[in-house]
């Protein structure tokens, strides 16, 4: 066997392992398949488990938002109702006119109202957890894939169920309006936090999830071409082999 044989042998073998490795990558659509590209892969698993951890920070957050929005709902009913008494403070201090029975109603309804308020405070939950309460709600949510949490409040509304007089409904309503107003306020900054750690959360997971499929999936434009150039070479090989051995049989044909 000449030299230029052997060369033209070992080229052919070269490329079809080549051919191999690109129809592996080419039909798995992952240049790790098979025991391939270790580190690669390792990197590719740290990667979707960061996404994973930014993706369940972000639900974090969403269920946050959540109680933070049971608890706004019930302070806009407490608000309304707020209204109310200090509506009903007004008419009984400004009208010398009422009878007894019209004192009487008022007061009933100051008494039903101040008790629903204290009933929506005590029973104003998000899985069984307080949303709101006489002293401040505190609570954790937990917002990065490393467990960063952030702090939120849903304010204070004081227990008002023993004002019972229409004469005390002002002073009463206007009090709780107060509370509810601030208690608002807590809870609208901790909704705009919220949904910015959300977003953030969310874009962190799909951005990680990208690169953790960018690190082994297969390039199919570069491998194709890759593909093609080594068919080429594996095919001028066995071209060359072929020839070298007509060469050969000549030659033996000519002595013999």
């Amino acid at each position: 066997m000449t030299k230029s044989t052997i060369l033209a042998n070992l080229g052919s073998k070269l490329a079809s392992i080549k051919i191999k490795d690109s129809i592996r990558k080419i039909s798995t659509g992952k240049i790790s398949a098979g025991g391939y590209e270790a580190g690669l892969q390792s990197l590719s698993n740290t990667l979707k488990a960061r996404s994973d951890s930014w993706r369940a920070a972000a639900n974090n957050a969403r269920q946050a938002l959540d109680a933070l929005q049971v608890a706004e709902d019930s302070l806009n009913e407490i608000a309304s109702l707020a209204s109310r008494l200090q509506e009903l403070g007004s008419l009984y201090n400004n009208n010398s006119l009422l009878s007894t029975t019209d004192i009487a109603s008022m007061d009933a309804e100051t008494a039903t109202i101040t008790t629903a308020i204290d009933a929506i405070v005590s029973g104003t939950t998000y899985n069984n957890i307080a949303m709101l309460g006489t002293s401040k709600i505190t609570f954790n949510a937990g917002v990065t894939d490393s467990g960063g949490t952030i702090t939120l409040t849903t304010g204070t509304i004081s227990s008002i169920a023993s004002t019972t007089d229409a004469s005390e409904a002002d002073t009463a309503g206007s009090s709780v309006a107060t509370e509810v107003a601030l208690s608002l306020g807590e809870i609208s900054g901790g909704i705009q936090s919220l949904k910015a750690r959300q977003n953030v959360a969310y874009a962190a997971s799909a951005i990680m999830s990208a690169a953790s499929n960018s690190a082994i999936e297969t390039d199919y434009a570069a491998e194709t071409a890759q593909l093609t150039k080594n068919m080429m070479l594996n095919k001028i090989s066995l071209s060359l082999v072929a020839q070298a051995n007509a060469d050969e049989n000549y030659k033996i044909n000519l002595i013999s």
